[in-house]
């Protein structure tokens, strides 16, 4: 935990766990279950799914897929542990055997096995980035709940992900389809990057090192090449897949290079680092919101991780200028939360998927998830998920 949280008031800890249990409690109240299913639809092949977003003027509302899934998973372990309400731990067992039907296991495709389809048991493909965060609810099911057959699945996805899921060197592609057992990448972008964490975690659940050698060494290596942002104009914000750098939210890129600085303590990884960091704090609002879908959660979470890496290693630069904007980012996200809305499918939830959070359309999963293991730390708890540190 980073040294600066014992000097937040009480209330103000207070304030980012209640947050972060309301975001853990729209994951619950809108998890399709059998005592409360979706619509009334006895038999569901949806029983354990979370929802990945809802407009409130319209109703309209969706399911989630593999990443949106296995983050909720993470977020529900974390709150479960954190506020000791073993409701929140039930809810994220459920979601992982949902998340576990997503995984392709039939073994009459063997280019196929492991990798994750994207939404629903049916479909055919696949965008692998999303995959490797369902890969890290496997390793941290295998962690917190000693489940082996989640450990097996982890390590089968990073098998495929290496293989099938990446070209020759490794990089992940943007797109798989699993019917042509085929991958495309247009635009190999930082992004892409953050999902070789899986790699990391896994092997950490594991205790064994064998995919830090032979499938998290090689991502970090081609992110050192193409992450330096130094050369990028302006804070438009491309999506992933757009391109080579994505303003306002890495997807955890900037995260697993500082995974690699403390796997192989090269000072590459750290330079990269220190990069990437003063480049996205220039980008932050005065009212302390990051440009782009989530970005005020993810910039917020990297810089924490920045901190508390700093503190670990007794590296020599200031922490107070990081403390500052990841505080801004904070204090400005818990105003993007629902908590006066009855509604059940709103309340507790986060508005979501608008530049520097502007907008109020639809209340989203991404912003909700990140929140969590944002408000856990900052409250003074541990949430192991997008994080390098604490493994």
């Amino acid at each position: 935990m980073a040294g600066f949280v014992n000097d937040l008031t009480a209330k103000e800890r207070a304030r980012f766990l209640e947050s972060a249990r309301l975001g853990a409690l729209w994951f619950r109240h809108n998890q399709n279950t059998h005592e409360r299913t979706w619509g009334g639809v006895d038999e569901s092949a949806d029983t354990g799914r979370f929802l990945y977003e809802y407009f409130p003027t319209t109703g309209y509302c969706r399911g989630t897929g593999v990443w949106s899934q296995g983050l909720a998973v993470c977020g529900l372990l974390a709150v479960a542990d954190a506020i000791g309400d073993r409701s929140f731990r039930e809810a994220a067992v459920l979601g992982g055997g949902y998340l576990k039907s997503l995984q392709w296991l039939d073994a009459r495709q063997p280019a196929c096995v492991g990798g994750f389809r994207e939404h629903n048991p049916q479909d055919l493909w696949s965008f692998p980035r999303d995959g490797a965060t369902g890969c890290f609810a496997l390793a941290v099911l295998a962690r917190e709940t000693d489940d082996a057959d989640a450990l097996d699945r982890a390590n089968l996805f990073c098998r495929w992900y290496s293989t099938s899921g990446s070209d020759d060197t490794t990089w992940p592609y943007d797109y798989y389809d699993f019917a042509k057992r085929e991958g495309t990448c247009e635009v190999p972008g930082d992004w892409q990057a953050g999902g070789a964490l899986c790699y990391y975690y896994t092997a950490k659940a594991a205790g064994n090192d064998t995919w830090i050698n032979d499938g998290f060494r090689p991502v970090a290596e081609r992110l050192v090449t193409l992450a330096d942002p130094t050369d990028v104009d302006g804070t438009e914000h491309g999506w992933h897949g757009q391109s080579r750098i994505t303003v306002g939210n890495d997807d955890f890129a900037t995260v697993a290079l500082m995974a690699a600085f403390l796997c192989f303590e090269n000072e590459r990884y750290l330079d990269v680092v220190r990069k990437r960091i003063d480049w996205l704090m220039s980008l932050q609002d005065d009212d302390g919101s990051f440009p782009n879908s989530g970005g005020t959660f993810v910039t917020a979470l990297t810089l924490l991780e920045f901190v508390d890496l700093i503190e670990a290693k007794g590296l020599p630069d200031a922490t107070a200028p990081l403390i500052d904007s990841l505080l801004a980012a904070a204090r400005f996200g818990l105003s993007l939360q629902e908590t006066e809305s009855r509604d059940r499918r709103a309340y507790g939830g986060f508005y979501g998927q608008s530049n520097y959070g502007v907008s109020r359309d639809r209340i989203h999963n991404r912003s909700t998830n990140y929140s969590i293991h944002l408000n856990l730390r900052l409250a003074g708890h541990d949430a192991p998920c997008l994080r390098a540190l604490g493994w």
